[in-house]
């Protein structure tokens, strides 16, 4: 599961657009999606045909901490269309940091809740509100990367500076931070001022910007009017057609997220344990399945957290368990039933049948 903030303090930088657009046009890619609209004015909501004064429970249910008012993250979880879900924004979100002022470590409360989530999703997108306060910072505290729209003028890049000081700030203060990287929207290609604007931004994040560039098209202003993406209005219209790039790109961004966080959590650990352990990586294709687990004489043939596979983006389950050396047996619970290791010809015959057999 990858977790991306939208986040930019300029308002009309097209980062509502961007994250219903890139949430549909990845679940319209097969990626199971959940979009949290943390705009207290709850753009984002109101874009896909909701009134939130007449829902039940929002996202500020989840964070308050008034117990009468307080739900699960799975609770106030709307389904809109197939792979497409909603935590929907509430004006009352504007009076959440008050409410948590006085509770230890208030800024990890949205991560809390994306951490509680039962439910497996591929992608979380965080719609931010324009601002760099409270509900920014808890945004960016959970997540892993982060998509800064900008806006094809002269005054895109203001204020951007403060938001990489903001995420420098979390990672002095918790020695994690999202990956920080630009998005060019409502560019227009027919004007000299537009590729000037272009290069001026390309000059300030060098590498750290998406290759897809959002044009102007009108279809994404009257997508609003209708309550549905750019890809369920009018999939050939070149607002759709740039979401479904932009889709593209985040979907192998994610994966060189996967690696880098793999490699950084475990480089200290192997380079002090090798001798007496080995990092072994197990994989299950299963693009339908909810859950994978690995079980075997190293966890005591149990399916709990410790064998969980992480499901990856193609429909790939990996995880990587530290082993000493030694023989083990093993098998992978799919969806309940237990199977073989369809990548290890090594098999040996027991009581209940035959497991397959990792030498370490």
């Amino acid at each position: 599961m990858r977790v991306i903030a939208i986040a930019n303090q300029k308002g009309g930088c097209g980062k509502t657009t961007t994250a219903i657009n890139l949430a549909a046009s990845l679940a319209f890619k097969n990626y199971k999606v959940l979009l949290i609209d943390l705009d207290p004015q709850s753009h984002a909501s109101f874009s896909l045909g909701l009134r939130t004064e007449q829902l039940e429970g929002s996202i500020y249910n989840v964070l308050s901490n008034v117990d009468t008012k307080r739900r699960k993250l799975s609770e106030v979880i709307l389904q809109l269309w197939e792979n497409f879900n909603l935590a929907p924004g509430h004006i009352l979100l504007s009076t959440i940091e008050q409410e948590l002022r006085s509770e230890e470590d208030a800024i990890s409360a949205v991560h809390r809740a994306i951490d509680s989530l039962s439910t497996d999703h591929d992608f979380i997108i965080i719609d931010c509100p324009p601002s760099l306060g409270f509900l920014t910072f808890n945004a960016l505290r959970a997540s892993h990367l982060l998509i800064v729209p900008l806006q094809c003028c002269s005054l895109s890049l203001m204020g951007v500076g403060r938001i990489i000081n903001t995420v420098e700030l979390i990672q002095l203060k918790l020695q994690r931070a999202p990956k920080v990287k630009g998005l060019i929207t409502m560019y227009d290609r027919r004007t000299r001022y537009g590729k000037n604007t272009i290069q001026e931004i390309n000059t300030y994040f060098k590498d750290d910007i998406f290759n897809t560039i959002i044009r102007v098209n009108v279809t994404l202003r009257e997508t609003a009017a209708h309550g549905v993406p750019a890809i369920r209005f009018d999939k050939s219209s070149r607002g759709a057609m740039d979401y479904m790039l932009l889709a593209d790109e985040i979907i192998v961004e994610s994966r060189k997220l996967f690696l880098d966080d793999f490699y950084e959590e475990t480089e200290h650990f192997i380079t002090e344990i090798r001798d007496k352990l080995k990092v072994q990586a197990f994989s299950f294709l299963a693009p339908e399945a909810k859950d994978v687990y690995v079980v075997g004489d190293f966890n005591h043939w149990t399916p709990n957290e410790s064998g969980r596979l992480e499901r990856m983006p193609d429909g790939r389950w990996e995880k990587r368990i530290a082993l000493k050396h030694g023989v083990y047996k093993y098998k992978f619970i799919v969806g309940g039933v237990w199977i073989c290791d369809p990548n290890n010809i090594k098999t040996v015959p027991t009581e209940f049948g035959v497991d397959s057999l990792l030498e370490i």
